[in-house]
């Protein structure tokens, strides 16, 4: 009777585990197509490896654009064809990248649109920070800084990109309500430091009487420090503008240490959370109660607000 029993046990336990095996935890992966490269999408990346690492089932392929639109939907569509189960995608440019995010949600891809925005409604989750409001805030400061009056020059992130519309419009709406402070020019950058360099230097306007730069991002802002300090116009007893950009990143180089370093007046937080991102992907996969829009708080990093802690 007890060899019964034992026997029993033992094709029960060898059931359960075959009825286990049979049902094995998924494996899901999970396809991101960055726009870009640069130190905010390399912190961003580290935060999406970190959350997955918390996942044993969740495997992320990369994928990086480098600004180029035919690029990002080369590598959206090679994603789809791999074999993903969810795409995370920053779009290069609000129109061209749509179709791409298109075939992979028609395919029943899940997709989260993260940080910049598509004129696709093709998607299951969207994430960011306000862009629209980074500009008005640093709109805001810029006027307080200057008491209303000045001269002031924006250097724009990439042309057609949702971040560079939002804040250019954020920033011009504050200033709206500050007749005394003009715009001499709004020039075309591309979110690198060259490209504020190349622009700055290209403007055929005078320098001399520059009040305040609002770079679209730290790296712009710094690139039009540079090519101020190097003109010819702007000579060590001249008039010396202020600066303010967007990212605020912790460590070397970061927005935090230029503001610190007073390099720059001021730089907002714009997050990355990666590891915020990854929680909403598996929620989603896992078939979880999520939210569709999401938008991450942020914060002006500025000593005369003290926000640099």
């Amino acid at each position: 009777m007890m060899h019964k029993q034992l026997l029993g046990a033992l094709l029960l336990a060898l059931l359960l585990t075959i009825l286990g095996c049979a049902n094995p935890k998924p494996h899901y992966i999970i396809g991101v197509s960055q726009c870009s490269a640069d130190i905010w999408r390399e912190k961003q990346n580290a935060e999406l490896r970190m959350g997955a690492y918390f996942h044993d089932n969740v495997e992320l392929k990369f994928a990086a654009a480098y600004d180029s639109d035919e690029r990002q939907v080369e590598q959206i569509d090679s994603l789809l064809n791999d074999g993903i189960d969810l795409l995370i995608v920053a779009p290069n440019q609000v129109q061209t990248i749509s179709p791409a995010i298109d075939r992979a949600y028609d395919k029943g891809i899940p997709v989260i649109v993260f940080e910049r925005k598509t004129s696709s409604q093709k998607y299951t989750a969207f994430i960011s920070a306000d862009n629209y409001e980074m500009g008005r805030i640093m709109g805001e400061h810029i006027a307080s800084r200057l008491h209303g009056k000045g001269r002031v020059m924006e250097i724009m992130g990439l042309k057609g990109s949702s971040p560079a519309i939002e804040r250019h419009n954020g920033f011009a709406d504050a200033l709206k309500n500050y007749p005394d402070i003009t715009v001499v020019a709004t020039l075309q950058g591309d979110w690198t430091e060259e490209s504020a360099v190349k622009a700055v230097k290209a403007y055929p306007g005078n320098l001399d009487h520059i009040d305040f730069v609002f770079g679209q991002n730290d790296r712009m802002a710094m690139g039009a420090r540079r090519a101020l300090q190097e003109s010819q116009q702007l000579t060590a007893d001249s008039h010396q503008p202020l600066y303010c950009g967007i990212d605020g990143l912790p460590g070397e180089n970061g927005g935090i240490q230029l503001v610190r370093d007073s390099l720059l007046d001021a730089s907002y937080i714009y997050p990355t959370h990666g590891d915020q991102i990854i929680e909403l992907a598996v929620n989603i996969l896992e078939g979880k109660p999520y939210e569709k829009e999401t938008m991450l708080m942020s914060a002006l990093a500025s000593p005369t607000r003290r926000k640099l802690c």
